[in-house]
């Protein structure tokens, strides 16, 4: 067989086509897979002033975890840790109504970190970095309104930090939230 000939090009490119599908595109999880493991889940750190924030969150990773069958009961290892950071709150225009400015809405977005532990004592093995997801709050009401459908809001984005930060541990890629 010679260098340029046709069956020595079919069989070069046969084995870089069996080459490709073989090792795929290289994509690696942050978290490796851990389909057979199991989590506890526990609030870390709340460094915001709203305590439901960081329940929400919790609950909703228990939730996706107990759904993909690898929740564990009690305050066993591994143990997911859920870190509340900040709550972004972002307008979302301003209009005029008669001679009176109004609110357009607003962006409100929940920063959560998850952390896994495999022991006490231990640095965490696994760190999902900052997992910001945002919920929007429309329109210019009452303030009593606008104080309930703040916080409807507030716990539809610590909701979904949460199951994002449990997929993430899972070890399932999770897109990043789009920008508010």
């Amino acid at each position: 067989m010679s260098p340029n000939s046709p069956q020595r090009l079919d069989f070069c490119w046969a084995l870089g086509l069996w080459a490709t599908l073989a090792f795929g595109c290289g994509y690696r999880s942050v978290f490796p897979r851990t389909d057979e493991r199991a989590f506890a889940v526990q609030i870390g750190q709340n460094l915001i002033p709203e305590p439901l924030v960081a329940e929400t969150a919790a609950h909703a990773a228990r939730a996706e975890l107990a759904a993909a069958g690898a929740l564990a009961e009690g305050s066993t290892y591994p143990r997911l840790v859920v870190d509340v950071l900040r709550v972004d709150e972002l307008s979302r225009g301003v209009y005029k109504q008669g001679d009176q400015p109004r609110a357009g809405g607003m962006s409100i977005a929940v920063v959560v970190r998850g952390r896994i532990f495999e022991a006490q004592g231990q640095e965490p093995s696994a760190d999902s970095g900052d997992v910001r997801r945002a919920a929007q709050l429309a329109g210019d009401a009452e303030p009593r309104a606008d104080s309930t459908a703040r916080d409807d809001a507030l716990r539809e984005a610590a909701e979904r930090a949460g199951i994002a930060v449990a997929k993430i541990a899972l070890g399932r890629p999770e897109p990043e939230d789009e920008a508010p």
